[in-house]
């Protein structure tokens, strides 16, 4: 068989012998239907056929069950278990909770017994991603590279994009003394609303929701979609009010988005969480993620709808820029705004300054000794602040 007419292979899995022959019957003709009785069976396919591009699977099985097949691939350390489709075939005493169970595992769609040729067709031909020429040794690293990075659905960055380039982000704010702050965001509801009104509609949302956070990210910043309506974003050098900002324009943005379903029209709704972290020797960017999420909770249990933002920054409430924001601030000759930011930046510059005037080479130290008086007023006037502001509140 030529390259031409080389068929992609989908796996049925299902106990029944009946429904994996009709499954084999209508998509037989456009596809390489390979069968499985259990999980355990499907399993092992998987591991030892490359070729295959899709798994339809039942839930009710012996020995390993749809869900527990479903959690092995997501689990997998092998990249083509974690993104490949996995089409939940449900039976109709299974409700919404076990559907919902299978999105929240990883399931990409659903498909109900008994289906007819059309439905099931139509599943195939919405998640099969077949390359006629998928074995090619001429394919550039690059590619691959690029093709691993992207979220196809939304053209955002995927999770192993923001895992690798929040890593270098975090490395380079630990070595200049940054900051930044992260943004996670899901989808109010969207399990509901997918199984409500199918994988087409639910997969609009996402494309029109990852064009929103497109449209307002900074070139600057990141942005990343790492689950079913999980997005990320890493802020670079933003204070608290800005950010706050953002996140609150993100969420007005997204409501404002009309949605046709049928007969009436869906606004959507979005809940975030944000975290302007203390970065540390010990820091990583997936567990920084993860303490957001904490944040994002929140607002989900406070009704959805919500933004909230935690500064762990000792020093946040006095300033609103650091010191390697101020200086490409000045590089850019954008000053106007560290007119106001001249006393919090002294607090902040002053215990480097005072190691100097203490420290420096012997022909500095008359002029630092003098800077060293000048800190030392700038002290008094800081503390007297200081007490304002706490007498104030």
């Amino acid at each position: 068989m030529s390259e031409e007419t080389v068929k992609p292979r989908i796996l049925a899995v299902d106990d029944s012998r009946v429904m994996r022959k009709a499954m084999t019957k209508v998509l037989g003709k456009d596809y390489d239907v390979v069968e499985a009785g259990d999980g355990e069976d499907a399993w092992t396919i998987l591991t030892n056929d490359a070729d295959i591009q899709i798994v339809f699977t039942d839930l009710s099985m012996p020995y390993l069950d749809g869900f527990g097949l479903l959690q092995r691939m997501r689990d997998s350390e092998d990249t083509r278990f974690q993104d490949m489709p996995v089409v939940i075939i449900t039976g109709k005493d299974d409700d919404d909770e076990t559907k919902e169970q299978a999105l929240n595992m990883g399931a990409s769609d659903f498909i109900t017994k008994p289906f007819d040729s059309v439905q099931l067709k139509a599943r195939a031909k919405a998640h099969i991603k077949f390359e006629k020429t998928s074995k090619k040794l001429n394919e550039t690293s690059s590619k691959l590279e690029q093709q691993a990075t992207i979220d196809e659905l939304t053209g955002l960055g995927g999770r192993r994009y923001f895992w690798k380039a929040g890593e270098e982000s975090l490395s380079y704010t630990r070595r200049h003394s940054g900051q930044f702050i992260i943004l996670r965001l899901d989808i109010d509801d969207f399990n509901t609303i997918f199984i409500a009104n199918g994988k087409q509609f639910a997969d609009k949302i996402l494309r029109q929701t990852g064009a929103v956070l497109a449209k307002l990210v900074r070139k600057e910043d990141m942005v990343a979609r790492i689950g079913l309506a999980k997005f990320v974003m890493l802020l670079r050098d933003t204070d608290i009010e800005s950010a706050t900002q953002l996140g609150n324009r993100l969420r007005e943005r997204i409501n404002a988005v009309d949605f046709k379903t049928g007969e009436y029209t869906l606004n959507i709704t979005v809940s975030i969480g944000m975290l302007e972290p203390l970065i540390t020797d010990d820091s990583n960017i997936e567990n920084l993620v993860s303490e957001t999420e904490k944040y994002l909770r929140k607002a989900v249990e406070a009704g959805g709808n919500q933004v909230v933002i935690k500064s762990l920054r000792k020093d946040y409430t006095r300033t609103g820029v650091d010191i390697s924001t101020a200086l490409r601030l000045i590089e850019e000759g954008n000053t106007e705004f560290l007119q106001q930011q001249i006393l919090p930046l002294t607090r902040q510059i002053y215990p480097l300054l005072a190691f100097l005037a203490g420290h420096g080479e012997s022909e500095l130290q008359e002029p630092l000794k003098h800077l060293q008086l000048l800190l030392g007023r700038y002290e008094e006037i800081i503390s007297h602040a200081d007490e304002k502001q706490e007498q104030a509140g």
